[in-house]
């Protein structure tokens, strides 16, 4: 159990991600952005509480919507700048935030193939222990992740080889536009089609304090050579797959699923606790409102990077008359 403290900072991170959301949203539809939003308002306490559970050096594999990952690796200006791919983004603007990696801040990077992280992430693990390192792997993916073979073949070798993983499914109910119930044969849990023989949790994904204990068992495990564990958080997004797609869910489930919103979850737990007062909430928020709209303002004014950066990355692309890729 985390104490007063460590709950404090949990909740800290639960607001950076729901306020950085929010302002996406606000900064794309009043003018937009140049990467897509696939906003994660609602499924915070997911990302947050499982990487809140593991160590600094841990290897983590995001899917594009596990905004939490990059906010808490990365700075929040890293962030931004990666969503501009301008020159001071963590990529110096060769990939955008989606899908970037950076080995310093031990973040594998993705592609826009879905699932196929989850194989590098068995990789990332079996390098682990070939180089005798006490590190586990998390990877993130949706439901329709667990559609693809690559779920298979990734759970079934990290299995095979116990290797140190955390395979963990964001269960918020939709791929993009079908209900998920409608394209995966399961009675009720995802989690029954893996088959596999490995550990099996299905939990509360808008309860960060069960995602961490979960998650933090799950790695314990993996690093005493236990081998892996698929996580099933059922949660729910409040916002359509990406901004570009019309929103045909029914009112009437959103609202359900605001009633247990995993922000408002944890700020209920903390204020009944007496661990914090509205007053630090408020004043909380109001700081990373102001930082977090200081770092669109630097994203808004950082150059795109120079031509010979992007050399290898993409065959064609538009320079100025200094060198600089075209915005």
């Amino acid at each position: 159990m985390p104490d007063d403290s460590e709950r404090t900072e949990i909740h800290e991170y639960l607001l950076l991600n729901r306020v950085f959301e929010e302002t996406v949203l606000e900064v794309y539809e009043d003018e937009g952005i140049p990467e897509l939003p696939h906003l994660s308002m609602g499924q915070e306490a997911v990302g947050v509480g499982a990487t809140y559970a593991l160590e600094d050096d841990d290897w983590l594999a995001p899917s594009l919507r596990t905004r939490a990952v990059m906010l808490m690796r990365l700075s929040i200006r890293d962030v931004v700048t990666g969503m501009y791919g301008t020159a001071s983004s963590p990529t110096e603007g060769r990939v955008t935030e989606h899908h970037l990696g950076t080995s310093e801040n031990h973040i594998l990077g993705t592609t826009g193939l879905v699932g196929s992280h989850l194989n590098v992430a068995a990789g990332a693990a079996l390098s682990a222990r070939q180089l005798d390192e006490d590190r586990v792997t998390a990877v993130f993916f949706g439901d329709g992740g667990a559609t693809r073979g690559e779920f298979h073949t990734a759970i079934n070798y990290a299995a095979v080889e116990d290797l140190p993983v955390v395979f963990i499914i964001e269960n918020n109910q939709w791929i993009e536009e079908t209900p998920a119930s409608e394209v995966i044969a399961v009675e009720e849990d995802i989690s029954e089609m893996a088959g596999h023989d490995l550990p099996k949790e299905v939990i509360d994904g808008q309860d960060v304090d069960e995602v961490i204990e979960t998650v933090s068992a799950a790695a314990d495990r993996a690093r005493r050579g236990g081998g892996p564990t698929l996580i099933e958080a059922k949660t729910y997004r409040y916002r359509p797959h990406a901004e570009v797609i019309p929103e045909r869910r029914d009112e009437a489930e959103i609202e359900e699923w605001k009633e247990r919103d995993p922000v408002e979850v944890h700020r209920e737990r903390l204020l009944d606790a007496g661990v914090a007062d509205e007053e630090w909430i408020e004043e909380t928020r109001a700081e990373l409102i102001e930082e977090i709209e200081a770092a669109f303002e630097f994203a808004k004014d950082d150059p795109m990077p120079e031509a010979d950066v992007m050399d290898k990355v993409y065959k064609d692309m538009d320079v100025d008359e200094d060198g600089g890729v075209v915005r």
